[in-house]
């Protein structure tokens, strides 16, 4: 198994139709790929807790997360992107 580096965040298209924007959390390995394979609770469960102590995003699945203005985007990808 690759060992993560480090999280890259995708904005999933078309989210902003909903009112909300979706980010999608994928991995780099150290071998250089970027996937949403190999990602783990452990990897994420950090920004989870971050968006809830800082109100700003919230996890809606094991690698998605939503935001509901571009500021709260700005503001998780200033920390985490």
């Amino acid at each position: 198994m690759s060992k993560v580096e480090k999280l890259t965040w995708t904005v999933v298209p078309d989210s902003s139709e909903t009112g909300k924007i979706i980010l999608m959390a994928e991995a780099v390995h150290s071998h250089g790929a970027i996937t949403p394979t190999g990602l783990r609770e452990e990897h994420l469960d950090p920004v989870q807790r971050w968006c809830e102590e800082n109100k700003c995003g919230k996890r809606m699945a094991f690698h998605i997360f939503h935001f509901k203005t571009e500021k709260e985007l700005a503001v998780f990808l200033l920390k985490w992107g």
